[in-house]
């Protein structure tokens, strides 16, 4: 086969058609190959902030459960984020910022 028989094969309106078709789908129309692509890498970063939020969700309700069970963990959360005091005991705040 020579060169022009190829270019005869090729002028062809199904072959002009195709490839029309072609253009307007990876590169036109509203679902572009661009934006798969940024679609897809918009999924995987939803992805990852899902699997972030779930564990700090389960870590969360062991935080809560430690503290509605284990009476030491109670005390420490008065303590250090109420300021709370038993009777016989005085605080001293020391302020550390400049």
């Amino acid at each position: 086969m020579t060169f022009k028989e190829i270019l005869r094969k090729l002028n062809n309106r199904y072959i002009y058609a195709t490839l029309a078709f072609l253009v307007v789908i990876l590169f036109i129309d509203q679902f572009n190959l661009f934006e798969q692509i940024r679609l897809k890498k918009s999924l995987k970063d939803q992805k990852q902030q899902i699997e972030y939020y779930e564990k700090e969700l389960s870590e969360s309700k062991q935080y809560l459960n430690a503290l509605q069970k284990d009476t030491a963990t109670m005390e420490k959360v008065a303590r250090e984020q109420y300021l709370m005091k038993r009777d016989n005991e005085v605080i001293y705040l020391i302020d550390t910022q400049e």
